[in-house]
């Protein structure tokens, strides 16, 4: 099934080197200008659960298009 996903770079606050990719699974009839504007709030909230990440970029995207599969 393919669907809409945030895909964000974190990488760990104590080594800068450490990095991965995270995918927030969107639901399926939501169109990529949605993921877009609901991107900032989405990923503010991860940060705050998860204070020894930084987020490094992210992009709006569909599964079938990662590069590692589900």
């Amino acid at each position: 099934m393919n669907f809409l996903e945030l895909v964000f770079t974190v990488c760990a606050i104590t080594n800068a080197h450490r990095c991965e990719d995270k995918y927030i699974a969107l639901q399926n009839d939501t169109p990529l200008t949605a993921c877009v504007m609901q991107a900032q709030p989405t990923l503010a909230q991860w940060a705050n659960a998860n204070p020894d990440w930084t987020i490094k970029g992210w992009h709006c995207d569909y599964s079938s298009n990662r590069k590692e599969k589900i």
